[in-house]
């Protein structure tokens, strides 16, 4: 099931200055240059920002995924780069970037 994306008018209330569009943009972009340096406690810390945030501002399958992960993470699972990569195409999508990480 497709989750939907915030509309013009959500993200006015929920993010009126697009802060948190800006943060989920620079979490991409770090979380692709940490995927690759094995920095897994920075990783980890961007990964759980967003279980806590990315439902709360409208980006519900951003969300669920850094949930997925944070669980993983928590329990000492591994995490594996199909898994980043998930995350990354879904930050991509709510970003209306073109695909890049899939």
């Amino acid at each position: 099931m497709r989750t939907p994306r915030p509309t013009g008018q959500d993200l006015k209330l929920l993010d009126p200055d697009g802060s948190f569009r800006a943060r989920l943009d620079a979490d991409r972009q770090a979380i692709a240059q940490l995927s690759d340096s094995g920095r897994l406690e920075d990783l980890a810390r961007i990964v759980h920002g967003l279980a806590g945030a990315a439902g709360t501002f409208g980006y519900a399958e951003v969300g669920n995924i850094a949930i997925e992960l944070d669980d993983r993470f928590v329990a000492g699972e591994p995490v594996r780069a199909a898994d980043v990569a998930r995350l990354l195409a879904a930050l991509e999508q709510a970003l209306g970037l073109p695909g890049k990480s899939a």
